[in-house]
């Protein structure tokens, strides 16, 4: 029979607390891709229409200061769906950092008997 506080029964809860930390920490992860996926298919859907809006429009005019407003709504255009990816990019790039962190600072290394604990400040 082992004792409940043997270090290798120590060993065995800290390795089923990481365990189920990183299955936690993987269902996170799923699940901020999957929004990330339909936000940027969204997104991408949304540009598209737009873009064909504008490339219509400038198929119809031979008006020259028509072709540039619509040169400087395209310009506009792309400015702010790019901006939006960056920022969607940003926030997912965040939120997988967080979750990292979060997990890097509740694991901790199993101590053997003979190695000291590391002094608290």
């Amino acid at each position: 029979m082992t004792n409940p506080d043997s270090p290798f029964e120590k060993g065995l809860k800290l390795m089923g607390a990481q365990q189920q930390l990183a299955t936690r920490s993987l269902v996170n992860l799923i699940e901020m891709i999957s929004t990330s996926s339909h936000r940027y298919a969204q997104e991408t859907t949304d540009f598209t229409r737009d873009a064909l809006s504008l490339m219509q429009e400038a198929s119809r005019t031979r008006d020259p200061a028509e072709l540039r407003e619509l040169q400087s709504q395209w310009a506009k255009t792309c400015v702010k769906y790019s901006q939006n990816q960056t920022r969607a990019t940003m926030s997912f790039v965040e939120q997988c950092g967080l979750q990292a962190l979060n997990v890097a600072s509740t694991a901790k290394a199993p101590q053997s008997e003979d190695t000291p604990e590391p002094p608290k400040e």
